[in-house]
């Protein structure tokens, strides 16, 4: 393909899509598992927790993450079209947001799990930020913000686990 080609209307309406449909299947699946916690009533599932003052409400919560999971798609996307070393970074953007899905599973929703979730949550977002960095400074940016609040709900959580 030729530098030419790749400014053909086609090539754009094509990349245009490929990013909406990067951010678009994160954002579904975040929000059926949303939908999944508040059809179960597990959002508010740990006093300990929710008896923090700094403690944001449930819907609060999910909403942040349904902003969160649409950027980290984007960050992937950012990453993959950077070559074969972006490719292959961009993996790690796939293992947060797996990792992200499992936690209500290995949480419980349970504060000493919660806590130390969080902190590996926390291990993960950053080690993905510097892998995604070396290939994509505008998808490292897309998860700067998820840093921090990871870094803010690992704070609530070893918060929480004091008070338990």
């Amino acid at each position: 393909m030729t530098s030419t080609s790749l400014h053909h209307p086609h090539h754009r309406v094509a990349h245009r899509q490929a990013a909406w449909l990067s951010a678009l299947i994160p954002l579904t699946v975040v929000m059926v598992g949303n939908g999944l916690i508040f059809a179960t009533g597990s959002e508010g599932a740990d006093p300990a927790f929710e008896s923090l003052e700094l403690a944001p409400p449930g819907w609060l919560v999910g909403l942040v993450w349904v902003a969160i999971y649409p950027m980290w798609g984007l960050a992937r996307w950012y990453a993959a079209r950077s070559g074969r070393a972006g490719r292959r970074e961009s993996w790690w953007v796939v293992a947060l947001m797996a990792w992200g899905l499992l936690y209500p599973l290995v949480t419980r929703f349970d504060t000493m799990p919660s806590a130390w979730a969080n902190l590996a949550s926390l291990a993960l977002v950053s080690v993905t930020l510097w892998r995604v960095w070396t290939v994509s400074r505008k998808g490292a940016a897309l998860i700067i913000p998820s840093v921090g609040w990871i870094a803010y709900a690992t704070l609530l959580g070893f918060m929480a686990l004091a008070r338990a």
